[in-house]
């Protein structure tokens, strides 16, 4: 547990500088940098539903598999997602990984603290392992995600 720990604590001091040196958050809350969200977007133009060539079946299945590796990366590591509700925006590269994550925070759902919030996703982005999302393309995907996610096995 203290390895695990000390790997969450380390990717956000890591993260962080990363995040300064570019002058963009990897994580952001959606409405708090309207222009940076802007320039995000226009740098994503594809998004996971044309990816997949319209097929509705193929994108949310992919987005239940993405939804189901947070939630079992926060029981890893202890993270309580339970009765959260958010609206997301994700943004991954052209080799699957996740560049951005726009979040807000739904009126109906439970607390979170933002910082703790903000603290997952970007260990999650980094070090969980998620479904493979390798297009060739920079991607994005916006909808709303409500956890427990009751996405079983396929």
């Amino acid at each position: 547990m203290k390895q695990i720990l000390f790997l969450f604590v380390i990717s956000l001091f890591s993260l962080d500088t990363f995040a300064q040196s570019t002058n963009q958050k990897l994580i952001f809350e959606i409405g708090k940098d309207e222009q940076n969200y802007r320039n995000i977007c226009e740098a994503y133009p594809e998004t996971l539903l044309t990816w997949k060539k319209d097929d509705y079946t193929q994108t949310a299945l992919l987005w239940f598999d993405f939804l189901k590796s947070m939630e079992t990366y926060a029981d890893s590591i202890q993270f309580n997602l339970n009765g959260i509700k958010l609206w997301l925006h994700i943004f991954w590269n052209e080799q699957g990984g996740i560049d951005y994550i726009g979040y807000y925070v739904h009126p109906e759902s439970r607390q979170i603290d933002k910082t703790e919030l903000n603290a997952f996703l970007s260990s999650f982005s980094r070090l969980a392992i998620k479904p493979d999302f390798k297009s060739g393309l920079k991607i994005s995907h916006y909808t709303s995600a409500s956890f427990p996610t009751f996405a079983g096995k396929r």
